[in-house]
């Protein structure tokens, strides 16, 4: 697609039906926990720029064409003024 050949994403090997990462529920716990925080470090100002990049220009296809992406994109945008590597993945 038009977004994996401008940022140069390569294809994957199975294919990827979710925007979002899921969060697997266990099943008969008392207590769902919530993901631990992101410790991961800091990415220098040209993967920050580029993290900002994409998500503007994904944030353009999904309001115009695909709300789906939506969730995922908020998430990923929460996290755009301090992105880690954990952003980048």
């Amino acid at each position: 697609t038009f977004c994996q050949s401008r940022f140069q994403h390569p294809t994957p090997s199975k294919p990827e039906h979710s925007p979002h990462k899921h969060n697997i529920p266990q099943y008969g716990a008392k207590v769902q926990y919530t993901n631990s925080p992101d410790t991961s470090p800091a990415l220098n100002l040209a993967n920050k720029k580029r993290v900002q990049e994409v998500l503007g220009t994904l944030l353009y296809y999904t309001r115009a064409i695909n709300s789906t992406m939506l969730p995922a994109i908020g998430s990923i945008a929460t996290q755009q003024t301090n992105p880690t590597k954990k952003t980048m993945e």
